[in-house]
């Protein structure tokens, strides 16, 4: 999912359609390749595979800056279904002219950013915004706190369970500035935080939280104080998560239990276990400058309702990253069938845009991805890595005693997956276990590259595999990651391009190896890495304990890379492959950092001969390619380029908030 040309960032009002389809806004400014003069662009979707533009692929804008409140940019939004007069609304951050951002010198000042509405009678191919001024435009002014970081991004949401505690009448719900006692069925985020240099004791990133104060309005909204407060975290707290920062941007709300949206509250204490209130935000300030700051988290939260003021407060109970690559902004949403659905940002890695100009374009989505509650069941109780501080995790015992894990968990919807495999050529390779073969001095990392029986034909492909790693012995009692090499495949490869893809036992991480990714040096070339545990898997019955095998998809789609590991770890990136034969496909193995090749006594020598066991190996199974994918836009041309590049006229010229590239 990408735009025809120019500018694509954040996700935004992405909406079911009364004939089923979606509704699928995006970010853009499609007369020029950087961000500026920030516009809703749509498209429409039966099935997030294939798509097709609102209005023509030459210009698929369908909200852009027309007002005062809203002349710098339209910034996120998310959809109420029947809003204004029934209509699909959306409510937007507007922006006007000064500075912006958790760092802008001078501060940004109440009323650069706003939140208003725009609704829409056909469908997404038209919005009228409300006029300006009073019971209009913008219908959240003011700031809820002092001194903000920022305040966008609204998110719309019901919750019966926020409700049905506001109904409560023995509490004493507190509303902030007297204001009056809101009714209304839907709650309203917005994300933001509060400025350390102004307020040192109280800053860090919020998460605001509004209530509709009449059920029959779309125009009012009370505050009800920060749902979430953290302190400024300029850097994770572990390896298994990323950094909270100083600002929140784009977050959502959901609930989720194993089969995706979870709807009912009333369930059995152990189903309850397997449940996460989930919380998916974008942070800055946290990442030391890599990823241009950004950290794309979820905590999972637990909710607080003995707050003195009578409001609700989250607390964060365990964390992780939704995607450890470039990419951000992501926004989740309501499906069919109680699908929870999320999608992001990937953003280009030319951070000084050397080449943006020769692309003429920047920014795609992420494939869309169902989200559940991932549980990992039958862990071997005594194993240490239970103990794990500060982990992406929740250990839970279940009803018959045994450990499971809890955590978020993410794969590629099906129909995107029903589509590759629909208009791919497939291969099935042999299944093989790979060692590093013979290990010279001890400095040397050796390496074992397999070619593909199959090679691509061009940079668009898909590999589905299980891996199994294996140690220096075959007693499953004694795993030890520190012996294991690293498996995975290598990819877009030539004799002077490619890149790594591989789980590491011995850091417990999924990596992505950019060194060699692409000739032209302007482009990032940082390894991407994420951190993923492989358990050890007891079965009662059989009284055997075995490593958890790691199951990769990865999708080739010529400059971005998504890899999913587990259903759990992903990584998305971009790697800008530049000769013509960088396609091909090898299995990998190689050696990791001070790797020694363990020699066998005369026992475990003897015990070897006679199994199929390879000591320091990984053993491939089920592996297949995908070869060629789909084309996604069948109605655009396949040169959507338009001559020349400029900016809008009345922004850059008479406004005079950016210049012209």
């Amino acid at each position: 999912m990408m735009g025809s040309r120019g500018w694509l960032n954040d996700p935004m009002g992405i909406y079911q359609k009364k004939d089923g389809s979606w509704h699928i806004g995006y970010q853009c400014q499609p007369n020029n390749y950087v961000w500026g003069n920030v516009s809703q662009c749509s498209a429409s979707t039966n099935d997030f595979t294939y798509f097709n533009d609102y209005r023509s692929w030459e210009d698929p804008t369908t909200i852009a800056p027309s007002a005062l409140y809203d002349i710098r940019g339209v910034f996120d939004g998310s959809i109420i279904k029947e809003g204004w007069n029934g209509h699909p609304t959306l409510i937007y951050t507007s922006t006007f002219a000064g500075t912006l951002g958790w760092q802008s010198q001078p501060p940004e000042k109440e009323g650069t950013e706003t939140q208003s509405i725009a609704f829409t009678e056909d469908d997404g191919l038209t919005w009228t915004k409300l006029n300006f001024g009073q019971n209009g435009n913008p219908i959240i002014y003011h700031w809820p706190e002092k001194h903000l970081t920022g305040f966008r991004d609204p998110y719309i949401f019901e919750s019966e369970e926020f409700s049905e505690y506001y109904s409560n009448s023995s509490i004493q719900h507190q509303v902030p500035n007297n204001g009056v006692t809101p009714t209304g069925k839907k709650f309203l985020t917005i994300s933001g935080g509060i400025r350390a240099d102004f307020e040192p004791s109280n800053a860090g990133p919020r998460l605001f939280l509004y209530r509709q104060t009449k059920d029959e309005s779309v125009l009012d909204w009370t505050y009800l104080g920060p749902l979430l407060t953290l302190p400024p975290i300029f850097s994770p707290v572990s390896p298994w998560q990323g950094g909270s920062g100083v600002n929140f941007e784009c977050g959502t709300l959901s609930s989720i239990d194993e089969n995706g949206r979870k709807t009912s509250k009333n369930e059995t204490d152990n189903e309850d276990l397997h449940h996460l209130n989930l919380f998916i935000v974008g942070t800055e300030g946290a990442r030391n400058g890599s990823h241009h700051d950004y950290w794309p988290i979820w905590h999972a939260l637990k909710y607080d309702y003995d707050s003195p003021d009578g409001n609700v407060k989250a607390h964060v109970e365990f964390s992780g990253v939704v995607d450890w690559g470039t990419s951000y902004a992501y926004s989740q949403f309501a499906g069919a069938d109680n699908r929870q659905l999320l999608v992001g940002w990937c953003y280009e890695d030319d951070e000084y845009n050397i080449l943006s100009y020769q692309r003429g374009y920047q920014g795609a989505f992420t494939l869309f991805r169902d989200i559940f509650v991932k549980v990992i069941r039958g862990i071997l109780p005594t194993a240490p890595e239970l103990n794990e501080k500060d982990p992406n995790w929740k250990v839970i015992t279940e009803k018959d005693g045994s450990k499971s894990i809890v955590t978020l968990g993410q794969k590629i919807v099906p129909e995107i997956i029903a589509g590759y495999k629909k208009q791919s050529s497939i291969t099935k390779l042999e299944d093989r276990t790979l060692d590093v073969g013979v290990v010279g001095d001890e400095k040397s990392r050796p390496m074992n590259l397999v070619g593909f029986e199959t090679q691509p034909t061009d940079k668009y492909f898909a590999i589905t595999a299980q891996l199994d790693f294996h140690g220096s012995s075959n007693n499953a009692t004694n795993i030890d990651r520190s012996s294991m090499v690293r498996g995975g495949f290598r990819v877009l490869s030539s004799d002077r391009e490619w890149t790594d893809i591989y789980y590491d036992p011995s850091t417990e991480s999924m990596v992505v190896s950019r060194l060699n990714s692409s000739l032209i040096q302007a482009y990032g070339n940082e390894t991407e890495a994420g951190r993923l545990r492989l358990w050890p898997i007891q079965d009662p019955v059989m009284n055997t304990i075995s490593l958890q095998s790691l199951n990769l998809t990865i999708v080739v789609d010529n400059s971005i890379v998504e890899v999913y590991a587990n259903d759990q770890t992903v990584i998305t990136t971009r790697v800008y492959p530049w000769l013509l034969n960088s396609n091909a496909v090898t299995f990998f193995v190689q050696a990791p950092d001070s790797f020694k090749k363990v020699k066998l006594d005369d026992d475990q020598a003897l015990s070897n001969q006679n199994s199929t066991f390879i000591p320091q190996s990984v053993t491939f199974s089920n592996v297949e390619l995908w070869d060629g994918l789909l084309n996604a836009w069948p109605n655009r041309p396949r040169d959507t380029s338009l001559p020349g590049i400029f900016s809008h006229n009345i922004t850059s010229t008479i406004y005079g908030l950016w210049s012209d590239i």
